[in-house]
């Protein structure tokens, strides 16, 4: 009755009401992922500076509910400018489930048959080889399409290492052939398709897969030994070049944009696919709000029309393909079993940015955090575990 009254009581209040929740924690029992205890967050400024991880921000979701955050540290090393509730943070692959459940969601209305080869859509050389022209959706979105992680030259062909949907094999280039897949068959462009279809209705208002007029100022740097650096040129750019146009962001595909960026390559080259942006695979900017938005979507759906049902969810969690006793890919997610429990995750790695996030859709409870220091990887195991209360199997295979 107790949890029922809590729940009711702050049921009306927006995600990113963390600052309404001072003090306010939900008994341990009821969820598998809670705030990170004071003790813990007392020791976080110690842990950063033996990493040399300048910044963190992280957030906890209960029930849809943003129910804590923490921001600490420094977006740039060098400036000394702190990281805020504002900071965006390069979330790496942390894009990837975002992306995932926008093309589930696509599934259940019958926009795309995730079972149907993706060189359909396509219809251009991108998977002509006899194993890559069997790629579907659903072995992108579970890891198992045979690709690489990226190809080194942009001209060379998608050869598929093993037959697609037979073992795991991370690949971000797969989901860049998804992205460009979902252009095809929306007919918009990425970017504002993510817009359209999750950051929009969700209220992700800082969040974008390309730049933004703000990001500069905002930015969270990547470090590597506490030397701060961007990658930012070429989204910059790109982004001034659609500006200029005046056309509508929806007509900027990934094609047009390659082709745009090839022209203005003194060399004549076209842009590697693991450098252009927007990239579902690495590009999203985002924020702590921004992100558990999106997680208290996932763990508790606003409204039928924008949820995934009940099939889908199952079709999510399905072990696809299996990486150890403990670790297998659903359709967007990583899958840990533990004993009683079963986690999604992902993890994100951008070189100077590590990020991780750990949802428990049993519990409706999730955590993420974003660093900006090569070694981040060792602070985000820290700060999970903490909030899950356990040791995460994940982190002894990323």
């Amino acid at each position: 009755m107790q949890r029922r009254r809590l729940l009711e009581a702050f049921a009306g209040l927006p995600l990113g009401s963390a600052e309404l929740l001072a003090g306010f924690r939900l008994p341990d029992h009821e969820f598998a992922i809670c705030p990170a205890a004071n003790k813990f967050v007392g020791t976080l400024p110690r842990l950063m500076e033996l990493a040399q991880v300048p910044g963190v921000g992280l957030g906890v979701v209960q029930r849809r509910i943003l129910v804590w955050s923490h921001y600490g540290g420094v977006a740039d090393a060098k400036k000394q400018n702190p990281i805020t509730t504002a900071s965006l943070f390069p979330a790496a692959s942390l894009g990837k489930p975002v992306f995932a459940y926008a093309v589930l969601r696509m599934s259940q209305k019958g926009e795309i048959d995730l079972d149907r080869p993706l060189h359909e859509f396509l219809n251009d050389s991108t998977l002509q080889d006899a194993r890559a022209s069997k790629i579907t959706a659903r072995h992108v979105l579970s890891h198992s399409t045979g690709l690489v992680n990226w190809r080194d030259q942009a001209g060379e062909a998608l050869v598929p290492r093993f037959e697609p949907g037979t073992r795991f094999g991370y690949s971000g280039e797969g989901f860049y052939v998804l992205q460009r897949a979902v252009e095809k068959i929306t007919g918009t462009g990425f970017e504002q398709f993510m817009q359209d279809r999750v950051f929009q209705p969700l209220g992700m208002t800082s969040s974008t897969y390309l730049w933004r007029s703000d990001a500069d100022p905002r930015l969270v740097a990547g470090h590597r030994a506490l030397e701060p650096f961007y990658n930012r040129d070429f989204a910059s750019e790109l982004w001034q070049i659609i500006q200029a146009s005046g056309q509508p962001l929806k007509d900027w595909n990934s094609d047009r944009i390659v082709e745009t960026m090839t022209k203005r390559n003194p060399s004549g080259k076209p842009p590697q696919p693991n450098g252009t942006v927007p990239n579902v695979a690495f590009s999203l900017l985002t924020t702590v709000q921004d992100y558990c938005a999106f997680l208290g979507e996932l763990t508790v759906p606003k409204s039928k029309e924008f949820a995934l049902t009940p099939e889908t969810r199952a079709d999510l969690m399905q072990p696809y393909s299996r990486i150890n006793s403990a670790l297998s890919w659903g359709l967007g997610w990583g899958l840990e079993q533990q004993v009683d429990k079963r986690f999604l995750w992902q993890w994100g790695d951008n070189g100077g940015w590590k990020n991780f996030v750990l949802t428990d859709l049993t519990g409706d409870s999730a955590v993420v955090i974003f660093t900006n220091g090569s070694n981040g990887m060792h602070i985000a195991e820290r700060a999970i575990n903490a909030a899950s209360g356990q040791e995460n199997v994940a982190f002894l295979w990323v």
